[in-house]
């Protein structure tokens, strides 16, 4: 896919996690990489329900601006997610309501946030790196990805949730399963809830 096809669908999937619910105001950032090297990206302080193609970065990895408005500040986590797992080309880091509060509970451990209960988790998500809080763009945030290789989701404490993908439709889904994962969580406390086990885990992976 060119850059004039993957702006399109860049700025397609922002607008449709828009007008769902999925962002808020000027919250969340996409990027993506194209099979030149460079890269994609929401710009600072835009908002994913007013995003034109033409406003959408586009940038090399040294931070020379090719076209478009200048990045989204959190680009050098955006980076550290492709440098940590060469075969993705898409992050998506959203502020969506469940997990973020699911990511501001105390006592987090990488691994799954929660037990998890439908099987959809574990073939969209799966491992998530629980990321301690930064103040949103500190570039120590690209450095604490980094320490965890093993993961392709993270949740950042009181902050948000990052996914990824070989594709941005598949980075998107994952965002979509794990902010629906985190309500049916949240919505489910005090319930008596059948909890998937280790094999049927392990069936799903």
């Amino acid at each position: 896919m060119d850059e004039i096809e993957m702006k399109r669908e860049l700025v397609t999937f922002a607008t449709s996690l828009y007008q769902r619910g999925f962002v808020v105001g000027s919250a969340g950032n996409i990027s993506v990489k194209l099979s030149d090297g460079t890269y994609l990206a929401t710009p600072t302080g835009s908002s994913f329900g007013m995003l034109s193609e033409a406003e959408v970065s586009h940038f090399k990895e040294d931070g020379t601006l090719l076209g478009g408005k200048a990045p989204t500040k959190e680009v050098p986590f955006h980076l550290a997610c492709y440098a940590s797992h060469p075969e993705i080309r898409a992050v998506v880091h959203l502020h969506s309501t469940y997990a973020t509060l699911l990511a501001s509970t105390k006592d987090l451990r990488d691994g799954s946030p929660f037990t998890p209960f439908t099987p959809y988790f574990i073939m969209k998500v799966n491992k998530v790196g629980i990321l301690p809080y930064r103040k949103p763009g500190s570039p120590l945030i690209a450095e604490d990805i980094r320490k965890k290789p093993g993961f392709s989701t993270y949740l950042m404490q009181n902050h948000g949730l990052i996914t990824t993908g070989k594709t941005l439709q598949e980075a998107v889904f994952a965002a979509e399963e794990f902010e629906e994962s985190a309500k049916l969580w949240y919505l489910g406390q005090g319930l008596d809830i059948r909890r998937l086990s280790e094999d049927e885990m392990a069936e799903l992976q």
